[in-house]
């Protein structure tokens, strides 16, 4: 059976909520309401971001060819192969969770304001090809004619 959802859940009720309580305009992730007139600061805010994710995806990228590197070895050992390609199949997972966040951008679900968490040790080594995947995806998305949420942000920020 699943469950009942409440009107507040809805996406639409939340961007118009959202687009209400900022004045009618609703604030797009890294644009802020800079999208609205599309001058020098949506530019720049728009090419930093990009440029923030391309440098974010070289680290992780790097982490995560590093460490299959280090788990194929020599390659002649396929169970080492085998986790390799399992350990690399966590970008799918990535991938996922960013077409996710495309599509709900700019809702954001974190409580407070933003946060940074760095993974550490293991962690890292787990969380690379996810990673991975996850800004791969965020930044095609960011290089379309809108940027993330851009349009939903135009179209709730309409209809109050």
């Amino acid at each position: 059976m699943s469950k009942k959802r409440r009107l507040e859940d809805d996406p639409e009720v939340r961007l118009r909520r959202e687009a209400r309580l900022n004045g009618g305009v609703l604030p797009v992730p890294f644009l802020g309401q800079t999208w609205q007139t599309r001058g020098g600061a949506y530019w720049r805010r728009r090419v930093g971001a990009v440029v923030l994710f391309l440098l974010l995806l070289a680290l992780v990228g790097g982490m995560a060819t590093g460490f299959t590197i280090g788990i194929v070895g020599d390659g002649h050992n396929v169970v080492r192969v085998i986790l390799a390609v399992v350990y690399d199949l966590t970008f799918v997972a990535g991938v996922r969770t960013g077409l996710r966040k495309v599509a709900e951008a700019p809702l954001d679900d974190r409580k407070g304001g933003p946060g940074v968490h760095v993974p550490s040790g293991p962690l890292a080594f787990v969380l690379a090809p996810f990673g991975t995947g996850l800004v791969v995806t965020l930044l095609i998305a960011m290089c379309g004619r809108d940027f993330l949420g851009e349009r939903r942000a135009r179209e709730a920020s309409t209809q109050t």
